[in-house]
């Protein structure tokens, strides 16, 4: 070996062993390739990932250095220039790119598909197996004995018994089983050919193939294509149980002695070629009817598909009166009577807690309408965000099906990745109330996907007098006083922003999000900014989902304004009574805007699955997804509206 491989071999060796001692688990044996050697295996395709892997590894890591420092017609200049970007030693970069791959191939979200999926999936199979197996499609056969050969040709399924049972199930470790048990069938065809005895005598008949309480069983797995695209690949498919029994019939004389000599061997032989026949037409049934719909589920899902689930579908209308009007009433009330400087601090005595209403005021609850939530914020923002849904890995026992998948956030408008770790190991956790799939979404993904948000400028909120409940308080005349004496009977319009990702921590059936954030103040209408206001809140999210709806309460456990106020020269101390009264309407607001739950809906989602009775919960550091599904109108619906449309 060369002094220069042996280089090469060295720097990588020791790169591993120093990933291995400081880095995170990687999940995935040896470079983190065995579900792409799992999934690939025994398939003639394209290199494996993990090969291009291994040369983008040498290409970046190893060759540039060792280049730069060997080749004498590399300027000096250049040399200099080089070492002092990368000035991080070999092995650090070494690991770095090798915890970056070790990321990607660890799953994120984890689906588990359970027993009322194959039990939908088994009726399925038994609807097509009744229809499609008198219809089996048997290819002309000779057989070749020492006295000749004879051909058999132009068969038909002339008799068939339904099974009496019929499956499609998981199968440990992680393939699908089909099971068809105890049917009958009787197969004629017709006979032509030649045997010698003495002299060459044509032959002319029938041939009679019958069946009785076969068993036929397949083993599948889940497979991907160049373009990771899912789709069911036989492994093994078999005649498990029953008798197959051939004889002769019409040839005359010949008859009774042909069965008689060849019955044994015509019905071995029969049986291989109605196996073969049988598993074949089954394999074409199931990527006709599951594979091709397995390639039309999307490879990325977008933020904006996975938010339209919690927003109610049918606008609502607005009610006239919210307790963010009534608390503006009680802000003019107070300030008419009042002899205070600062009327916040009239209006809100304690901290944290929201001014009670006059009791002649009723309170009523504010409905908010899609117009409202997109005037607020609008989720069109984050379609170009999307969710990886590459499969990585599979799993079965005798009663569900799992998948692990990506889960990375990425954006179609920028470059890079997610500054936190994937989780693992990641299981689907005990369920004790589980519909018929379950998608669990670590906190890894939800984190990326506002680090993605954020540094797309994609977390915007607006706020204006249309704003239900709180517009009203948007009037310059409910403001400190020098507001209103610069810019007397005017409207403030608020422009939100995050200023860093907002983070978010989840626990059993809560969560809380973390976020700093600039707040910019316009005069409603105009480009006019006022001043901007830096702050950072803490909200505490507790829901659950009961009787089809997200219930819960928002609670606003901090909000402070942060140094950098550029606010009309006022500073963060003269502000804080204006900050204590926002979060007090803020929070009044939003507890009304959540007091009735949203109702979940999957009639926006524009996904091949026809889900429904969706849930959502919180688990610690994941959320749990769960849904009914109606198989046959995922597997049929589509292609039926394709062809009318």
């Amino acid at each position: 070996m060369s002094s220069m491989s042996f280089l090469i071999v060295t720097l990588m060796f020791q790169s591993i062993v120093e990933l291995g001692k400081h880095s995170r688990r990687c999940p995935i044996k040896i470079f983190a390739f065995e579900p792409y050697f799992r999934m690939n295996s025994e398939t003639e395709k394209p290199p494996p990932k993990h090969m291009n892997f291994c040369r983008h590894y040498f290409g970046i890591m190893l060759y540039l250095k060792i280049h730069i420092n060997d080749g004498s017609h590399v300027p000096e200049t250049s040399k200099k220039s080089w070492k002092a970007k990368h000035a991080v030693s070999s092995k650090k970069r070494c690991q770095r790119f090798l915890e970056i791959q070790c990321q990607s191939f660890r799953p994120a979200i984890r689906v588990r598909l359970n027993r009322p999926v194959f039990d939908q999936a088994s009726s399925i199979v038994q609807g097509l197996v009744e229809y499609e197996v008198p219809r089996v499609n048997i290819p002309a056969t000779r057989q070749c004995f020492q006295e000749g050969c004879v051909d058999a040709h132009s068969f038909r399924m002339s008799s068939f018994r339904q099974p009496s049972f019929v499956a499609f199930e998981p199968h440990f470790p992680n393939k699908f089983r089909i099971r068809v048990t105890d049917f009958d069938f009787v197969v004629t065809g017709q006979l032509s050919g030649t045997i010698t005895v003495i002299l060459n005598i044509p032959i002319t008949g029938n041939v009679v193939v019958t069946g009785r309480s076969i068993g036929v069983s397949a083993l599948l797995d889940l497979q991907k294509t160049v373009n990771d695209q899912p789709y069911l690949r036989f492994n093994e498919c078999k005649i498990e149980n029953g008798i197959v029994s051939t004889r002769v019939a019409n040839m005359g004389l010949l008859t009774d002695t042909i069965n008689q000599k060849f019955g044994n061997v015509l019905s071995g032989q029969s049986k291989i070629q109605l196996e073969e026949a049988i598993c074949e037409h089954m394999n074409r049934l199931t990527q006709q009817h599951f594979s091709t719909r397995l390639a039309r589920i999307p490879r990325s899902l977008s933020a904006k598909e996975l938010l339209e689930i919690i927003i109610i579908t049918n606008n609502v209308k607005k009610s006239g009166t919210s307790p963010a009007t009534n608390f503006a009433t009680l802000v003019r009330q107070k300030r008419a009577t009042t002899t205070s400087d600062d009327y916040y601090d009239d209006i809100e005595k304690t901290e944290g807690k929201p001014a009670k209403p006059a009791s002649n005021i009723p309170i009523r609850k504010i409905n908010l309408s899609r117009d409202d939530v997109i005037n607020f914020f609008n989720i069109e923002r984050l379609s170009h965000i999307l969710i990886d849904l590459t499969l990585l890995d599979a799993a079965s026992t005798s009663s569900d099906f799992s998948l692990g998948i990506s889960g990375n956030v990425f954006s179609s408008r920028s470059q890079g990745s997610s500054p936190y770790q994937a989780p693992y190991p990641f299981r689907i956790p005990q369920n004790t109330n589980r519909r018929m799939v379950e998608v669990v979404v670590s906190q890894y993904s939800l984190n990326s996907l506002l680090f993605q948000a954020h540094r797309t400028n994609s977390l915007i909120f607006h706020v204006d007098s249309k704003t239900p409940g709180i517009g009203n308080l948007l009037k310059t005349s409910c403001t400190i006083d020098e507001i209103k004496t610069v810019y007397p009977n005017r409207r403030l319009e608020l422009i939100i922003r995050s200023a860093a990702p907002p983070t978010v921590t989840v626990n059993t059936d809560s969560m809380t999000v973390s976020m700093n954030g600039r707040c910019i103040f316009f005069l409603e209408g105009t480009r006019q900014k006022i001043g901007v206001i830096p702050f950072n809140t803490v909200i505490l999210v507790n829901m659950k989902t009961i009787g089809g709806k997200l219930t819960g309460s928002v609670t606003i456990q901090s909000l402070d304004f942060t140094p950098g106020v550029d606010f009309l020269g006022l500073s963060v101390s003269d502000l804080d009574g204006l900050r204590r009264t926002t979060k007090s309407a803020l929070q009044n607001f939003i507890s009304s805007a959540t007091a009735d739950g949203f109702t979940l809906s999957t009639a926006s989602m524009h996904s091949p699955l026809r889900l429904s009775h969706p849930e959502v919960s919180l688990l610690p550091n994941a959320l749990l997804l769960q849904a009914d599904v109606d198989l046959y109108r995922t597997l049929y619906s589509a292609r039926k509206s394709r062809k009318s449309a």
